[in-house]
């Protein structure tokens, strides 16, 4: 019998801030899925950004490779998704929420979509409505403007996240007659800083500063692209900020429990086998370093969650084998008896470590990212002329042990890891281990040459410019973006 499957997807949250991995949150509800099933500690992105990790993970494909490279972009109509063999299969494909579509084509495979999306559909951002709707938190949702209110109070994140449970348990509570298989997309953790006041109160007492906070190694001062996420920021703030992002990992957890005990109440009544996931897109460094947000290959930023339970999932059981958040598909469609992979497909089936089967020692999982500076940010309005567009191929190789980070254009700057003796990233092997940097960096380039990925990215930033053009004449396609939020949370703070 076809299982029902049910993924829990939040937005932002680094692998470290959970219970289940030794991390400084309460997070009871994920260790449950822990121990109940099957945890992969070490699972990567394939871009530390929204939209090409997202589009990426549904496509089970690198981001050159499918054509998405910033968070202006969207997969091609025909591009495949693993959502279309579920469909082919007789699964329904229900998205709840939040998965950063943009354009014509808000399904890429769905066949279902409930709640809408914090984020706009459309190409040209609707920035008056959205500063209305957000007031001082308006620019809070980028990493530039994070810090800019931070404590414990109403959000619009926190509002559509409660809002798009609701639509989960709602949806959970009416019968359907095909198998499922649903996605419940969340906004939070990610900033604003802004959590409920309770749960702010508790992790501002534990006064802590993020790990690392005041380090400015080599690596990152002497890298242009690095320094420049860098912050100035005082002690002071840095704590409220990791208190705050603490406090929405915590009520994250909270809403895990709420739809994975939803789930298993349907699970019960249809009687049909039932697994539950729980994921994320990228996470966020809050601080570390003096970092805010992701864009980076730094663990808190490019490693998530990725955590499993249900029928024929092994309980207890942690795989310590590098995987990718590609992989999800693959592994989605083998537990529901049907198959997405082949030439086309980067990403592999996890099932066979789930059956105990031995990990492959030598894979080596990507990860990319588009460094850009200049240009025009297309939410802020400016007569002023644009800065030149220059832009840089970056690009993460996990094998082993070991952790290979490159930057196009930064010759000499390449930087190893050793993870198991080294896993907060103080200490750059690249001149001690110049085999290892030979052997992944010739992986890293036979997947991408930097060059063309910078030329594909830099035409596709021009496209978007035209087809923000071709909508002001046009209109937005499909507006199904959320717009609920309430008076209270557009700045305003109960507690700092």
């Amino acid at each position: 019998m076809q299982p029902d499957i049910l993924l829990f997807m939040t937005d932002q949250h680094a692998a470290r801030y959970m219970g289940c991995a030794g991390g400084p949150v309460d997070t009871p509800n994920l260790d449950a899925l822990a121990a109940d099933g099957t945890q992969f500690a070490n699972c990567y992105t394939a871009c530390p950004l929204c939209v090409p990790a997202r589009m990426s993970m549904l496509a089970g494909r690198l981001p050159t490779r499918i054509g998405v490279t910033a968070n202006n972009q969207t997969l091609a109509e025909t591009s495949p998704t693993f959502l279309f063999p579920l469909v082919e299969a007789g699964y329904e494909t229900v998205l709840i929420g939040r998965m950063h579509f943009i354009g014509r084509d808000q399904r890429h495979g769905f066949t279902r979509r409930i709640g809408g999306d914090m984020t706009p559909t459309g190409w040209v951002p609707p920035r008056q409505q959205v500063q209305a709707e957000r007031g001082a938190l308006a620019p809070t949702f980028s990493s530039a403007g994070c810090l800019n209110v931070v404590g414990g109070g109403a959000s619009p994140v926190r509002y559509y996240n409660a809002d798009i449970v609701q639509a989960a348990l709602d949806y959970l509570a009416q019968p359907h007659e095909k198998p499922l298989f649903i996605l419940v997309g969340t906004f939070g953790p990610h900033f604003p800083y802004v959590a409920d006041p309770e749960l702010y109160r508790k992790y501002k007492a534990r006064d802590a500063l993020p790990p690392q906070f005041a380090a400015d190694p080599d690596f990152v001062a002497d890298n242009p692209w690095l320094a420049a996420h860098q912050k100035t920021v005082d002690e002071e703030t840095a704590r409220r900020a990791l208190a705050a992002y603490c406090a929405l990992c915590e009520e994250t957890d909270r809403q895990v429990g709420q739809v994975r005990a939803a789930f298993d109440a349907w699970s019960a009544r249809s009687g049909r086998p039932a697994v539950f996931g729980y994921l994320s897109d990228h996470g966020d460094t809050v601080g570390m370093r003096r970092m805010y947000g992701k864009q980076t290959f730094f663990e808190d930023s490019v490693r998530v969650p990725l955590l499993l339970t249900g029928d024929d999932i092994p309980q207890k059981k942690t795989v310590q084998a590098n995987v990718s958040l590609m992989d999800l598909g693959p592994t989605v469609c083998a537990l529901a008896g049907t198959e997405y992979g082949g030439r086309f497909v980067d990403g592999r089936d996890l099932s066979p470590l789930l059956r105990g089967e031995a990990p492959d020692k030598n894979r080596v999982v990507l990860s990319q990212y588009i460094e850009s500076r200049g240009g025009r940010n297309p939410w802020e309005k400016s007569d002023a002329p644009a800065a030149p567009e220059e832009y840089a191929y970056a690009a993460m190789a996990r094998q082993g042990r070991w952790k290979y980070v490159t930057y196009h254009g930064c010759e000499g700057q390449d930087m190893l890891f050793d993870l198991e003796a080294d896993p907060g990233e103080t200490v750059n092997l690249a001149a001690q281990e110049p085999d290892t940097v030979s052997r992944l960096r010739t992986v890293v380039m036979a997947a991408a040459d930097p060059a063309a990925a910078e030329l594909d990215h830099a035409d596709r930033c021009r496209m978007n410019r035209w087809l923000r053009c071709a909508e002001r004449v046009t209109g937005t396609p499909v507006d199904e973006r959320w717009k609920a939020n309430r008076p209270d949370a557009r700045g305003q703070l109960d507690v700092q």
